[in-house]
């Protein structure tokens, strides 16, 4: 009677599987192109990293072990 009422739960769990036509629905407002998304953030990181390079290379950024103590 028990093996009877989990196939009855499981086949009543798939049946909203069963009336989806489109499994990923690109009008929805849950889909996200992961590959323009992971693109955009090597991008940005990229950009991010070479700004940091360059900030830190360009002697604007004062250190204060190279000033003198009093």
């Amino acid at each position: 009677m028990e093996g009877v009422t989990w196939g009855l739960l499981l086949a009543l769990a798939g049946l909203p599987a069963l009336e989806a036509n489109d499994l990923v629905d690109k009008d929805s407002p849950f889909y996200y192109d992961w590959e323009g998304l992971q693109l955009g953030g090597t991008i940005c990181a990229g950009l991010l990293c070479i700004a940091g390079l360059l900030f830190a290379l360009s002697g604007k950024c004062k250190c204060k072990h190279n000033q003198k103590q009093r």
